[in-house]
C-alpha cells in the first residue's frame, strides 16, 4: 500500500478502493459492496497491527484476517 505508518488509516487511501466504493455508491441499488478494506483499516484503533492478521506479514491473510472479510461479507445479511 506503499503506507508509512499502520495509523490514521481509516480511509484507505488504494485509488482502487475509493473507485469501488464510488462505484457502489452510485449503483447501491444493483451492487454490494463487502468493504474488508475498512475493517482492516480500523485494525489500528483497536491496538491490533494489521501484518499480525497476515500469514506472510505483508498480504495473505491468516484465519484471523479472513474473518474480517467474512464479517463484512455478512453485515450486508443484517
Amino acid at each position: 500500500m506503499t503506507l508509512d505508518r499502520e495509523r490514521d488509516i481509516d480511509d484507505d487511501p488504494r485509488p482502487y478502493v475509493h473507485g469501488l466504493r464510488d462505484f457502489a455508491r452510485k449503483h447501491k441499488d444493483e451492487v454490494a459492496l463487502a468493504d474488508a478494506s475498512l475493517r482492516y483499516g480500523r485494525l489500528w484503533r483497536q491496538g491490533i497491527p494489521y501484518n499480525t492478521l497476515m500469514l506472510n506479514a505483508i498480504n495473505h491473510p491468516d484465519a484471523r484476517g479472513m474473518q474480517l472479510f467474512a464479517d463484512a461479507l455478512m453485515a450486508l445479511f443484517e
